[in-house]
């Protein structure tokens, strides 16, 4: 959210009263609109849009097509408070497959006191799952990816990499101090790494302690067009791994849109082709003297000892290391343990690759 966006609903003129005065339905809304209007205000600069407590989400036991919403308020963009005051249970049974978002909007219709005949504004919510957003604001509460309709969702066995029917809390929407989200794809030649995901599973813990910035990881097999939709992608290559042109072509047209690269050669072999990767888009040798990483957010003159100057190359939002980059964060190097103020060095090094990647 931007500042224009936090401070235009700061009133810029507030009622005069004066004796005898008409007091008028629009003078008396006049009144209240500007109290309701610094109180948005309030809100959003002092504060954020997001959930403030509660509105936690859990699938059924034993799981079907519904899922529970706890009661709990969040603020939306324009500084409006939602309210849900009960426990909600949400039917996935009516979706076909694909990817939701589960919403949770601000809504108000006028009623009548049928005894006073007084007019209110009744505030409501509604909650929705949608697989895109929409032009009103809202909170998100959690995603999911449907498999078939009628699916059963479940709560997810690994928070940090939710399946296919399972609820995707990580893009909840909290009224939390983080500085920035970053979706990242971890792509690895061959695609069964497991280790080099345990280190991003690291990295993904420091950033958020480090920097309060939140790094949402999804591992993909393979290069294809589901690299658009990440703000940056992690290649580790090893052995005989060559990509097609279609291949070559998509990371061309994801890097000329602006998006992030990170690379890393696992040995010679996925090294050499990754540099003739980073050659394409014109990557030239790092210098710590010129490259923004080695200054931001972390300072560093030379980069962790087992990385040298002379395998590191980057351009813009473009890095490739092919020395070992990822294995030092989850504290191992070459079978060895590391001390820790080596895997400190090693994740505020890489944590200012991955900021620099994403931009």
């Amino acid at each position: 959210m931007n500042i224009s966006s936090q401070i235009k609903y700061f009133p810029k003129n507030s009622l005069k009263a004066y004796d005898g005065m008409s007091v008028t339905a629009d003078v008396w809304d006049l009144a209240h609109t500007e109290h309701r209007d610094a109180m948005r205000a309030h809100i959003l600069s002092m504060h954020k849009p997001g959930i403030i407590c509660g509105l936690e989400i859990r699938a059924n036991d034993p799981a079907d097509h519904y899922v529970f919403i706890s009661p709990g308020a969040a603020v939306d963009e324009q500084g409006r408070v939602i309210v849900v005051d009960q426990t909600v249970a949400y039917d996935f049974g009516d979706e076909g497959a694909g990817r939701y978002r589960l919403l949770l909007g601000y809504a108000e219709h006028e009623r009548e006191n049928s005894e006073t005949k007084v007019k209110l504004m009744q505030h409501e919510y509604i909650i929705a799952a949608r697989q895109s957003l929409p032009k009103q604001p809202v909170v998100e509460l959690a995603r999911v990816t449907i498999s078939e309709k009628g699916a059963s969702i479940r709560d997810a066995a690994d928070p940090i990499q939710p399946g296919k029917d399972e609820l995707d809390l990580r893009f909840r929407q909290d009224q939390n101090d983080f500085q920035k989200t970053i979706h990242a794809a971890v792509i690895t030649y061959p695609s069964d790494n497991e280790s080099i995901f345990k280190c991003w599973r690291v990295m993904n813990r420091e950033m958020e302690f480090l920097m309060r910035v939140k790094l949402i990881i999804d591992v993909l097999p393979d290069i294809d067009e589901r690299i658009n939709d990440y703000d940056m992608i992690y290649i580790g290559a090893a052995g005989t791994f060559s990509p097609t042109d279609t291949q070559t072509a998509l990371l061309k047209n994801y890097y000329n849109n602006g998006k992030g690269i990170l690379m890393e050669g696992l040995d010679s072999q996925g090294g050499k082709v990754l540099k003739e990767i980073a050659d394409s888009f014109k990557a030239v040798l790092a210098d710590p003297e010129k490259a923004e990483f080695f200054k931001s957010p972390f300072f560093f003159r030379i980069p962790p000892e087992q990385i040298g100057v002379k395998h590191l190359f980057y351009g813009d939002k473009l890095v490739l290391c092919n020395d070992p980059l990822t294995m030092p964060w989850s504290g191992e190097l070459n079978d060895e343990l590391l001390l820790r103020d080596e895997i400190r060095t090693n994740l505020e090094w890489g944590a200012n690759l991955v900021t620099y990647c994403a931009g």
